[in-house]
């Protein structure tokens, strides 16, 4: 009888393991590695959950973990001395927080909110710093996606410094475009899962000025605007605005 309820115990664990392994193929640091890799790397895995508007981290403070997104997204955000918020990145499934893990007195250079109910999962920062220096493959992928994330910033920086409020909506509607075509869609109608207010964040804009700059490209027929939905009319012009 035990050896039985072990033997099922072991299939069970097997099953959630290797469901896990099949999931962490989704997550860029991860995807070039075998699959007895993954599986270790399941192992030291933590998971967490979270409500909508719960903090996962805030800016200063000692980066202890290191998060993947596993359902839900999340906002990468800094706040200035007036409380005005500047979105840097919005996390999806798959994505990560990963930061340098070779400083012993790394801090987190931004917060982090839950935008909708979430999982995550996590490592320690010491679990994640062993990882990449026994895995190449990992450190390798770190440094893409790092590399990534400094060429994000650099074109934020240019975006909300250089062009209009108009220009940068135009080009926020251009980048939710292409994640829909990634996604498989048509990316002429496009479901908004952020408010006026986030996307005035993500672009270094007031809420007003969005929604003026929104009813003015839906006057000029470049764009149509439904409940949680922007519909693209005329994507020449829409690039042309992007452009500058």
């Amino acid at each position: 009888m035990v050896t039985a309820w072990k033997s099922f115990a072991c299939k069970i664990l097997i099953l959630i393991i290797g469901k896990l392994t099949m999931t962490l193929k989704d997550v860029l640091l991860f995807k070039d590695l075998l699959p007895k890799e993954r599986l270790e790397i399941s192992k030291i895995l933590r998971e967490k959950s979270f409500k909508k508007g719960e903090i996962l981290f805030f800016e200063g403070e000692a980066c202890v973990r290191m998060f993947i997104v596993q359902t839900g997204r999340i906002k990468v955000y800094r706040t200035n001395a007036a409380a005005r918020v500047q979105t840097l990145n919005l996390l999806e499934p798959g994505d990560t927080c990963a930061c340098n893990p070779g400083c012993g007195a790394w801090a987190c250079s931004a917060s982090a909110k839950a935008l909708s109910p979430c999982k995550v999962w996590y490592f320690s920062r010491k679990d994640f710093a062993d990882l990449v220096k026994e895995m190449p493959k990992v450190s390798q992928a770190l440094n893409s996606l790092l590399a990534n994330k400094i060429l994000k910033l650099s074109s934020l920086i240019e975006e909300v410094s250089l062009k209009t409020v108009n220009q940068r909506l135009a080009n926020f509607i251009l980048e939710l475009r292409r994640k829909n075509i990634e996604k498989g869609g048509k990316g002429l109608h496009l479901h908004l899962q952020v408010t006026r207010e986030e996307i005035a964040q993500r672009i270094g804009a007031a809420r007003e000025s969005v929604a003026r700059n929104l009813h003015r490209l839906k006057r000029a027929g470049t764009i149509s605007l439904g409940p949680n939905e922007i519909g693209i009319l005329d994507l020449a012009a829409l690039e042309n605005i992007g452009a500058g």
